[in-house]
């Protein structure tokens, strides 16, 4: 069998597990809750013009490649949803690149009919004014689970030319839960989101938002990365601590011939096999590849984190599930 077969085959069986889970629909039947290929990466200086000009930069490649599928956009002014291509929010450039440094900005595209609908057509960034301590933004962009399975292109190389651009300090990309944008949406339903990461333990849980401070913080008062998608993204500053670009190859190359590992100016996208994996806890199968990896950066891997879920009680990401989460692949 062909590496071509043996990937549909592999994508065909994902397929047939998620079919009951690709959406949730809220009572009037509008998607609420999407599964799709889920990329997120932080960044430092978001106050600084050459990063707004990079951020730009990445809306215009993901506007170049989904914008006839995006039907909403947030307008920086209202903090309104409006149609996408009918105003501001559309138009990152006309804007963003001129704000001052004591001004913040936060973009949100996506493609669902109702404009606090969830799509596997999504992107959103979210950058900070300048602070007396460093700060992280975020860049996230989301296909449907086959937009690159006839393309000419592949999700690696999407997320290779976004680094190149935005330089982040860490990152990482898979299958992934994309929610409402409107948070009193979102909360209602995250104990789907809850149950789904439970069954599936390669499935990304991303709150970037509350993610960022806890990525400075988040390892015994230091900073460190998140964890370990089927693309994983490492920042210079990781990769010294980790021992440096050869020790990386090295070590990774012993691991686990399968591994991939990508070079950019600043950092190193690795790629845990030929496409993504979910697991099943339900048949006892994990992601192997997500724990070898996920074992090897231990070490620079956060621990400690806020609740990821603050909607009320009941199976929520609360604090100890949230932690749990992050730790997940350690014991297999």
């Amino acid at each position: 069998m062909t590496d071509e077969e043996s990937m549909s085959e592999e994508v065909k069986e994902m397929m047939e597990v998620l079919d009951e889970h690709l959406v949730v629909r809220d009572r009037e039947g509008r998607p609420v809750l999407q599964v799709a290929l889920l990329a997120t990466l932080y960044f430092e200086n978001a106050y600084k013009r050459e990063v707004r000009e990079a951020v730009v930069s990445c809306c215009d490649d993901y506007f170049r490649r989904c914008d006839h599928r995006l039907r909403w956009a947030l307008n920086p002014d209202t903090e309104l949803m409006e149609p996408f291509d009918n105003g501001r929010g559309s138009n990152p450039r006309s804007w963003l690149v001129g704000l001052g440094e004591d001004e913040g900005f936060s973009l949100i595209y996506h493609g669902a009919e109702y404009d606090r609908g969830a799509s596997a057509f999504y992107a959103s960034a979210l950058g900070l004014p300048r602070r007396p301590f460093v700060e992280l933004g975020f860049f996230r962009m989301a296909f449907p689970l086959l937009w690159f399975a006839d393309s000419s292109e592949s999700l690696s190389e999407v997320m290779l030319e976004v680094c190149r651009k935005l330089k982040p300090v860490s990152g990482y990309a898979g299958i992934g839960v994309v929610e409402s944008p409107d948070s009193s949406i979102s909360n209602l339903y995250e104990p789907v989101v809850y149950d789904w990461a439970q069954r599936f333990p390669g499935l990304e849980v991303d709150y970037p938002i509350c993610h960022l401070s806890w990525l400075r913080k988040g390892r015994g008062g230091g900073g460190g990365i998140k964890g370990v998608d089927w693309l994983t993204v490492l920042g210079e500053r990781w990769i010294v601590e980790m021992g440096g670009v050869d020790k990386i190859e090295a070590d990774l190359g012993a691991l686990d011939s399968r591994f991939v590992i990508r070079w950019f100016e600043g950092g190193v996208l690795i790629q845990a096999g030929p496409h993504p994996q979910l697991g099943d806890a339900t048949r006892n199968v994990w992601p192997e590849l997500y724990v070898k990896l996920s074992k090897y950066l231990r070490p620079i891997r956060i621990t400690e984190h806020r609740p990821f879920h603050y909607a009320g009680p009941g199976l929520r990401f609360d604090l100890d599930r949230s932690e749990a989460w992050l730790r997940r692949f350690d014991d297999r």
